[in-house]
């Protein structure tokens, strides 16, 4: 029988063989007095990703690896359907998340007996490139539902599994895993947390991306609100 594991925390990764070592040594000191796993999702990186994550050999790491570029929901659904732990932890590869945040996630989480909580990036360090869109889909979030999220795009979050592994996720859905919790009756809250500036590899967020994923947005709102009737 497999020991118990108290977290699973998720982890996409493409093109990021800058940030692997520093991250996963800052979620080992993070989470020292915890038992975990790491689920790396590889979506057919071309740099020396694959490599780096290979040479931790570290058996808490487990790696699942896509040979086509399928896209981070489509990763993040692989990692959450592996996930064995009590609570998922999911976050970016680039270290823009600080590990050091997940401890007190993980602390409300259990303490208020919640289905998720979402980091919220006060001193959010990205390009307006990045920001714009995400107001945007904030506000119509806040203005059309009874979700008040402050940052629904935040990529640190801490789920219960059974939330985790109901939350449909493909095309951009990723960004609105917060919201379709909600729609499934999930109890969520937010918290701030550290979010640094991406110092390793380059974003893969273009402006191509905001039209689709305010489309998005929109058809899971009306969608909503058609089963409501």
């Amino acid at each position: 029988m497999k020991p118990h594991i108290q977290l699973s925390i998720v982890i996409p990764v493409f093109n990021e063989e800058g940030s692997i070592i520093p991250l996963v040594t800052s979620i080992h000191k993070a989470l020292n007095d915890k038992s975990y796993e790491l689920i790396f999702i590889d979506d057919c990186s071309t740099d020396s990703t694959l490599l780096t994550i290979n040479s931790l050999q570290d058996s808490r790491i487990n790696l699942i690896e896509f040979d086509s570029n399928n896209g981070q929901s489509s990763a993040l659904a692989a990692g959450i359907k592996l996930a064995r732990g009590t609570y998922i932890v999911t976050m970016d590869g680039d270290f823009q998340n600080d590990p050091s945040d997940i401890p007190k996630m993980i602390k409300l989480i259990s303490s208020e007996n919640l289905d998720m909580v979402i980091g919220i990036r006060h001193n959010r360090q990205d390009p307006l490139l990045k920001t714009v869109p995400s107001k945007i889909a904030n506000f119509i979030i806040r203005t059309t539902t009874q979700l008040k999220i402050t940052d629904s795009g935040c990529a640190l979050k801490v789920m219960t599994s059974k939330t985790a592994k109901n939350i449909p996720l493909y095309g951009e859905l990723h960004r609105f895993m917060a919201l379709n919790a909600h729609i499934n009756g999930a109890r969520i809250k937010e918290i701030p947390i550290i979010h640094h500036p991406r110092t390793q590899g380059i974003s893969k967020y273009g402006l191509g991306r905001t039209y689709k994923v305010i489309k998005d947005l929109i058809m899971i709102i009306i969608k909503h609100k058609m089963l409501k009737f």
